[in-house]
């Protein structure tokens, strides 16, 4: 009988913290699963390292050369026999009752296909950092959000019905410089329903070999340009047709990280961009308006005013 349950993990040169994952797996208090982990020709001893593992519900394939953590993770989901998919990096922790809690919820709630949970950081040692940005619960609020970035959706906590992902035709994308879990949640919220639950569920770990920290490094400027185009294909799938200042201002302004001020002319570019959203928004009769409206708001008062109340959103029906 196939297992309730699939963990598909993709391994790259992760020797070093690989076999607190697996065991973080190995461990869970619901035991109904199988973790397939998929070896990308390592530079290092992680594929000794896996093999020194001999629980039958690991499945272990190994690449002949490296394709990368997206060809990884689809070959992991390929081969899965689960009705569910969990996914889990190399360098990370999965809490004990994360499958338990988990897929009690997605058994529970039928109407959702991706489920995410709260995740904390920890660094090399494993040593507790903080919290991380607690998550969206909202599914309407989550789908606004992804119109313009992912900042409460971590991949590492994220459960998903295979059937959908089936069904859908949806995939992790290569040359993604590490964003290819955005680019997947963007693709999935436009055909299904994504929430989290609210319990911790997965630890990340921070450091130096970090694959996001790495492309950041590597890839800086390529990867600031890819995320502006995410956006543009976002807001495009969802029906908006902004035009090219409108675009172009909510990609300045509005990237993957904010490293600068923000002047008064900035505010007010901004302001009429997202007005224009909301506008749009209003007229196709979306039926997340609401969540969207505080959505724009919020990202104004959190990046650069104190108060949003001074601009008119133009809320009269």
């Amino acid at each position: 009988m196939n297992p309730l349950v699939s963990v598909v993990m993709p391994a790259y040169n992760g020797e070093k913290y690989i076999g607190e994952s697996i065991e973080s797996i190995l461990r869970q208090t619901y035991d109904d699963l199988e973790l397939i982990i998929v070896e990308d020709k390592s530079t290092d001893h992680t594929l000794q390292v896996i093999q020194t593992y001999s629980d039958t519900r690991i499945h272990l394939y190994t690449n002949e050369r490296n394709l990368g953590i997206s060809y990884s993770t689809n070959f992991g989901i390929d081969h899965s026999n689960g009705k569910y998919i969990a996914l889990l990096d190399d360098d990370d922790l999965a809490v004990c009752r994360r499958l338990e809690w988990q897929t009690a919820y997605m058994e529970e709630h039928s109407e959702i296909d991706v489920l995410g949970g709260r995740s904390a950081m920890i660094d090399e040692n494993g040593n507790f950092i903080k919290y991380d940005i607690e998550p969206i619960y909202n599914p309407k609020y989550i789908k606004a959000n992804l119109l313009f970035h992912n900042r409460k959706f971590a991949n590492g906590t994220t459960m998903i019905r295979k059937e959908f992902m089936v069904k859908n035709n949806l995939r992790y994308q290569d040359d993604c410089l590490g964003m290819q879990d955005f680019k997947f949640f963007i693709d999935s919220s436009k055909v299904g329903t994504l929430t989290s639950i609210d319990r911790l569920v997965h630890l990340k770990r921070i450091h130096e070999g970090e694959e996001t920290i790495r492309q950041l490094t590597s890839c800086g400027k390529e990867r600031s340009e890819l995320f502006a185009r995410f956006q543009r294909e976002s807001l495009k799938k969802s029906g908006f047709c902004l035009g090219e200042d409108e675009l172009r201002t909510i990609c300045e302004l509005l990237p993957e990280y904010t490293l600068k001020k923000y002047s008064r002319k900035d505010v007010e570019r901004l302001y009429k961009a997202l007005r224009e959203v909301v506008r749009q928004a209003r007229e196709m009769k979306i039926d997340y308006l609401e969540e969207l409206q505080y959505a724009c708001k919020k990202i104004l008062g959190e990046r650069i005013l104190p108060r949003t109340d001074i601009f008119d959103w133009g809320d009269e029906r």
